[in-house]
């Protein structure tokens, strides 16, 4: 019994610590004055209109932000991420194409369903040299995970670019669900890279970072 409490405790705590440091980047966060540049602007894909006729709020915000960052000339690589039914990489690709991206700088990825996932996905590009720069770009709740997740698939050097630098910081439904998928992640994490680490092929564990 003391166990499983002592398990409780700690998933708790991690939850607050989750909820209070994630609360703090928000409430924190301060845009840079000029854009970065980096080799690779990744737009990580939040969610898409049921009926696949568009993309959802916070998923055209952030590609709207990865578009400025391009056409300012940030990077000369735009990524798009994020599986779904329908794929929102997909609408995403299809939106930049739109916008002026051109075909030969835009790479899509649309098999991901967790941000994991994305990170991993996106780090199979051969194209994408893991040791430049890169810019991250989704919204200020999302962004620490994010970048974590990223490191963790092996890029060296990921610049955090809020969708939403300019908003007022409230309590939001994104922000609460963080506080349980940070701890969820690095569970997650750490047993895909033991597995790694043991040889085991990642076809055989890569479901389970959905």
């Amino acid at each position: 019994m003391t166990f499983i409490r002592w398990i409780v405790a700690i998933a708790v705590l991690a939850i607050w610590s989750a909820l209070i440091g994630t609360a703090l980047y928000v409430a924190l966060y301060d845009a840079p004055e000029d854009a970065p540049n980096g080799a690779a602007i990744v737009i990580l894909g939040g969610g898409a209109n049921v009926d696949g006729t568009g993309l959802g709020g916070e998923t055209q915000d952030r590609l709207n932000a990865g578009l400025e960052l391009y056409k300012s000339g940030a990077a000369t690589l735009m990524v798009v991420t994020g599986g779904g039914t329908p794929a929102v990489a997909e609408i995403m690709r299809d939106a930049a194409l739109a916008a002026g991206v051109a075909p030969d700088a835009l790479l899509m990825e649309n098999q991901s369903h967790s941000t994991l996932q994305n990170a991993l996905f996106t780090a199979d590009f051969e194209r994408i040299d893991k040791s430049a720069p890169v810019i991250l770009v989704t919204n200020r709740y999302h962004l620490p995970r994010a970048n974590a997740s990223f490191r963790w698939a092996g890029f060296g050097d990921v610049i955090n670019h809020a969708a939403d630098p300019d908003t007022d910081f409230k309590f939001s439904e994104g922000l609460l669900w963080e506080a349980i998928k940070w701890p969820y992640n690095a569970l997650r994490a750490a047993a895909a890279s033991a597995a790694n680490a043991g040889n085991v092929p990642r076809e055989s564990y890569i479901k389970y970072l959905e």
